[in-house]
């Protein structure tokens, strides 16, 4: 697996993100055919996983945590739903 920053082909979300929420920072991955959505705010960091076609499978949603947070789903509250995931860490 490999996340590729995909950041400048969605501007208009990244835009979006930084003026309607806390987020100070927001990248865009590609990961396979799945979308990873990386905001950094003052008190926590999200990471939105989304894939058009199927659910997100765990192995992304680990690797994900990993490379971009450096941790585990260990102690994590992992919201799964059709086609998403998200996960929220606190600072």
């Amino acid at each position: 697996m490999q996340l590729q920053d995909v950041t400048n082909d969605y501007q208009n979300l990244v835009t979006s993100q930084l003026n309607n929420t806390d987020a100070t920072d927001v990248q865009i991955f590609s990961l396979a055919d799945s979308l990873v959505i990386f905001s950094k705010a003052p008190t926590h960091d999200e990471i939105l996983l989304t894939n058009r076609q199927r659910n997100i499978a765990p192995a992304e949603i680990d690797f994900a945590l990993d490379q971009l947070a450096h941790r585990t789903r260990t102690g994590l509250n992992v919201i799964t739903s059709e086609k998403i995931a998200e996960i929220s860490l606190n600072h």
